[in-house]
């Protein structure tokens, strides 16, 4: 919806791979927001910037930012304040994962996949959640999940399944806190989305396993997510807080 979102400083991590971090970075310039891209690659991030406000009304600005780092965070956090105004909207979508056994699983893997995944939007919800509360604006969270926490991490993803599940809870504690203030925290959960980079040149052989398990018989795409994301970051559901919308294709039943 154009113009739906004019006047909100939207934060989206993530948003220069490709895929659905991407997708929901443009899709928020083209309703109207005035969007942070931020990635951990400094030239990608620029490019993938500089196109979508070519498109949408120099509506979108670069930061580099790697979300496990959090000197980062407080950096880029203050800048946009500063710069733009108070972050309004946040999408923490940035993730890492590194599959493996637990018993020969590396710590300092387990601690980056934790710091990016977990502790990271933590900082992010704080800090963006501190700046919507003394500049008195409402405010939206979206953390970005999926339901590897339901399948325990099927054997060779533990840490990235138990940083999910926490993000889960994350939710649900900004929502509580955030309630009060007029701040709206949802988790939009999934499984394999196509169209990204991890399931389409890195795991394709996934595919088909996974589509015997939908009951709808078809996949979920990046467009399928983005329709979730808009709508969950819009004034369209003012009552949903503290939610999880699975955009599974009914996989997420199966288990």
């Amino acid at each position: 919806m154009i113009d739906e979102l004019s006047g909100r400083i939207a934060l989206v991590t993530g948003a220069a791979g490709g895929g659905i971090g991407q997708a929901i970075a443009t899709r928020l310039a083209a309703d109207g927001a005035t969007v942070v891209v931020t990635d951990s690659h400094a030239r990608r991030v620029v490019d993938v910037a500089e196109a979508i406000a070519a498109d949408h009304g120099g509506r979108a600005v670069a930061k580099q930012l790697d979300v496990g780092d959090r000197d980062q965070i407080v950096e880029v956090a203050g800048w946009v304040r500063d710069e733009l105004g108070p972050i309004t909207m946040l999408v923490n979508n940035a993730a890492y994962n590194i599959m493996g056994s637990i018993f020969d699983y590396d710590p300092a893997d387990w601690d980056r996949v934790l710091a990016v995944n977990l502790s990271g939007p933590w900082m992010l919800s704080k800090l963006a959640m501190t700046q919507m509360r003394d500049a008195g604006l409402p405010g939206v969270i979206l953390n970005v999940s999926t339901y590897a926490p339901d399948v325990g991490g099927a054997g060779i993803e533990a840490p990235y399944a138990v940083s999910k599940g926490g993000l889960g809870v994350l939710t649900r504690s900004c929502a509580h806190e955030g309630g009060p203030y007029g701040i709206r925290v949802n988790t939009l959960s999934m499984g394999m989305v196509t169209g990204t980079r991890f399931i389409d040149a890195l795991h394709p052989d996934m595919k088909e396993a996974e589509l015997a398990r939908a009951p709808l018989g078809r996949l979920v795409d990046v467009a399928d997510v983005v329709e979730a994301a808009s709508f969950l970051l819009s004034d369209r559901c003012p009552t949903m807080t503290g939610e999880t919308v699975n955009v599974a294709a009914g996989i997420h039943m199966r288990y």
